[in-house]
């Protein structure tokens, strides 16, 4: 009788014991639940305690690069290895990393000793004279582009958050991509030197753009409604043969970076267009204004504008092409 009295308090032990296990398994299963799911819905709360509760060394934050990202740095902003800056220079690179590298948001940490980190963040989305962050994008591929950015930072903390909205969708990206690569299969020329096949893709798509005087209009508030045409971007000037100067240099773009020249959209205040690196040195491009027009109104390609130098360029003309010499450093005189 006693010998069954301790088997089964032995069992009890046990089985209080394996309870225990489960109901230890269960608390964990339910954290991590709801961990996934506030991770899901407030990334930037979930990663800050990833960060700083679970310990991840903020000094080895980084970015997933999409297909899109292009390992090129310029004198004006550099990719970086490790999202943790330091300076307004670092601080730039980090956003120029960002964008390029196709995520949609990204949080990281700048150093103790970066005082003005958040200030100079928000300052660059929301408060920049120079509008600064409009021109950093131009060095990436136009499918990283964004059409929104927003910044959120934590001041305690130095966090740094930013968060984009892209400006093509994957539905307009396969059919861009599948004009592109029947245009680049018809017109590329491997017999021929790189800037005779720069020329025929800058030919054809001036030939078969036209310009999109509505959006033109609307955009600088002189037109009555907006273009029924995606003609700010590459969309526009390819499936729709509509564009305004941001269709013709996004375009271009996708034949420039299929032939593997290096290129980079220049900005003035007023005007976008390409500069390519051929030959050891970077020359301009600018299609819209290869694009001409008779007074009567009939449009006739020219070839101004096509591969030329930044003292012919601003010879030519010094209002729109009044580019950002002190970011676009390769092509300062």
């Amino acid at each position: 009788m006693q010998e069954n009295e301790q088997i089964q308090e032995q069992v009890k032990k046990k089985k209080g014991i394996f309870d225990k296990i489960l109901d230890f398994l269960f608390v964990i299963s339910v954290i991590y639940i709801i961990y996934n799911i506030f991770g899901y819905f407030y990334p930037y709360e979930a990663n800050y305690i990833n960060n700083r509760i679970l310990g991840t060394d903020i000094n080895t934050i980084t970015t997933t690069n999409n297909s899109y990202y292009r390992d090129y740095n310029y004198k004006y902003v550099q990719n970086t290895k490790y999202l943790h800056p330091s300076n307004k220079q670092e601080l730039l690179n980090s956003l120029y990393t960002f964008i390029n590298s196709g995520e949609e948001k990204i949080i990281f940490y700048c150093t103790k000793e970066y005082k003005n980190c958040t200030k100079d963040a928000e300052e660059l989305i929301y408060d920049d004279d120079k509008n600064v962050i409009s021109v950093i994008y131009e060095f990436s591929h136009p499918y990283n582009d964004y059409k929104t950015i927003s910044c959120g930072t934590d001041k305690k903390t130095n966090e740094v958050r930013f968060k984009v909205e892209k400006k093509y969708s994957k539905k307009k990206i396969k059919e861009i991509d599948a004009k592109v690569d029947e245009l680049y299969n018809e017109l590329y020329n491997p017999n021929e030197n790189i800037i005779t096949n720069i020329k025929t893709f800058h030919d054809y798509l001036v030939n078969n753009i036209e310009y999109d005087h509505t959006k033109s209009d609307f955009i600088e508030k002189k037109g009555e409604s907006d273009s029924e045409y995606d003609s700010s971007t590459a969309y526009g000037a390819l499936i729709q043969h509509m564009a305004i100067c941001g269709g013709y240099t996004d375009a271009m773009y996708l034949f420039l970076d299929k032939m593997g020249v290096q290129s980079m959209r220049v900005t003035s205040p007023t005007h976008i267009w390409n500069a390519v690196y051929v030959d050891g040195e970077w020359l301009h491009l600018d299609l819209t204004w290869d694009d001409g027009r008779y007074t009567n109104g009939k449009t006739f390609l020219q070839h101004k504008y096509f591969l030329i130098n930044s003292k012919n360029l601003l010879e030519l003309d010094t209002d729109s092409h009044s580019f950002y010499q002190d970011v676009y450093l390769e092509l300062s005189n």
